[in-house]
């Protein structure tokens, strides 16, 4: 037991220092998407109201934006 521990410090100590550090890139910086994808226009889609409805909607608690756009269709 003692020695698994040993060896796993060693392992966990080389990986560290062989993987390089990156540098911390800001929430707005897109250089990893396809120019193609940032260049298209957003598109709602359909969504049936039943559906959302009987989905679990506790992920969303607190969550206050209804888009005005689409007011009136919740409302229905």
């Amino acid at each position: 037991f003692y020695l698994s521990i040993l060896f796993w410090r060693k392992i966990t100590k080389f990986v560290s220092n062989c993987l390089p550090s990156l540098p911390q890139k800001s929430a707005s910086d897109y250089n990893n998407f396809d120019r193609e994808f940032l260049s298209e226009k957003p598109k709602l889609s359909y969504s049936d109201k039943n559906l959302i409805e009987s989905m679990d909607q506790s992920a969303f608690a607190g969550f206050s934006f209804i888009n005005p756009k689409f007011e009136q269709i919740l409302n229905k």
